[in-house]
């Protein structure tokens, strides 16, 4: 009797071993990685072995740059007249019966709310249409008495700009105050203007700056803008700069100790502090030589370093970086790796994860056969 239980059990454990991959689990242990990599890699990922160089080249933050998409610029200068400007122009004369002489009834020299067209340009009477965008108050002056000089005796001309619609930047999102702000005379950049509207209302690592110009929008942190004098660009006239909370997260799955979306927290992280932020990897699951962290590259950076080539279209191509920590050489790459927002962490289980599991489903199945056993012998005795 003994024989045959041991026998039937025997059978049981090895039908059950050969189907230990099909038991629950969290995702693929890291030989299976491998093998849809080599064999089945429908995603068209790349696998890629972190070393030296591979390191070196993710300790690069890849951030959108402004000075790369619109160059640094130079200051506009916020007192040129531009369209949309409302001025107020003045003309007297020195012959009280001029064409401009004050009346009883009207002041034919006031010319108050001129708008200046979208061509730049406005309209003046017996002077025609003079353009005004781009000069100085000064200068169109200038304009305008040069262009009365054969119309009226000694004329003199003063304008103002009533309002300066034309150097407006808007600012909205979670500042202190949204609304239209005026480039001032020497010239504004985006921290500028951010601390001019009351600042940011989250901290710089959590707030994300968008600009608009004339169609075309970038996005970058504000704690990037900060540290990188070369992307805290001059704004101009017309610019609108949204500004909003955004977290930069990562997810980790698999076997650590804390698995979801965990925020940075901090302006820069790198691999083994995300790893770290997770409470660690866990002491009965995690096959230390199967870390990963997935992320979205350039196709150029995956044909660069993946060992196999990229069989997938398109510039932009998924990695898989694989890290072996059981080698303590990759415990010091791990620490130059920055994290980018929207990584994926996964930590692979140990392949004895599964049996671990087999034996424990294969323990409570067994239970209530024994205990029946036992009862059947007990009565035997009787």
């Amino acid at each position: 009797m003994r024989l045959k239980t041991s026998v039937a059990l025997s059978a049981i454990f090895a039908v059950a071993l050969s189907g230990c991959s099909a038991l629950p689990s969290e995702g693929p242990q890291s030989k299976q990685i491998e093998k849809a990599y080599l064999e089945k890699n429908t995603a068209g990922f790349a696998l890629v072995n972190v070393d030296r160089n591979v390191a070196s080249y993710l300790a690069r933050h890849d951030v959108q740059s402004f000075g790369d998409r619109f160059g640094k610029g130079k200051p506009a200068r916020g007192e040129l007249i531009g369209p949309g400007d409302i001025l107020s122009v003045t003309i007297w004369e020195a012959d009280n019966t001029g064409v401009f002489a004050s009346t009883s009834t009207a002041d034919r020299g006031n010319i108050p709310d001129i708008e200046v067209s979208g061509k730049g340009t406005i309209t003046i009477p017996y002077a025609g249409s003079i353009r005004a965008a781009g000069r100085t108050t000064q200068s169109l002056e200038a304009a305008i008495t040069k262009a009365l000089e054969a119309k009226a005796v000694e004329p003199q001309v003063h304008v103002a700009r009533k309002e300066k619609v034309a150097s407006m930047v808007t600012v909205t999102g979670s500042v202190g105050k949204a609304g239209l702000y005026p480039l001032s005379l020497r010239g504004d950049t985006v921290v500028d203007v951010i601390a001019g509207s009351g600042g940011a209302s989250s901290p710089p690592y959590e707030t994300v700056v968008n600009i608009t110009r004339r169609g075309e929008i970038a996005s970058s942190y504000l704690d990037h803008v900060l540290e990188t004098p070369s992307d805290n660009i001059y704004l101009r006239p017309g610019d609108q700069i949204s500004v909003e909370r955004r977290p930069r997260t990562y997810s980790a799955f698999g076997a650590v100790e804390r698995k979801g979306v965990v925020e940075f927290g901090v302006s820069d992280l790198n691999l083994m502090e995300a790893v770290g932020k997770t409470s660690g990897l866990s002491d009965i699951r995690a096959d230390a030589s199967g870390v990963f962290l997935f992320r979205f590259e350039k196709r150029a950076v995956a044909e660069r370093f993946a060992s196999e080539p990229v069989n997938v279209s398109g510039d932009i191509v998924p990695v898989i970086y694989r890290l072996n920590l059981k080698d303590p050489n990759q415990y010091f790459f791990a620490q130059s790796i920055a994290m980018r927002d929207r990584d994926v962490i996964y930590v692979a289980d140990a392949s004895t994860v599964s049996l671990q599991k087999f034996l424990g489903l294969l323990g409570s199945a067994l239970s209530p056969p024994s205990a029946a056993i036992r009862t059947v012998n007990s009565a035997n005795a009787l």
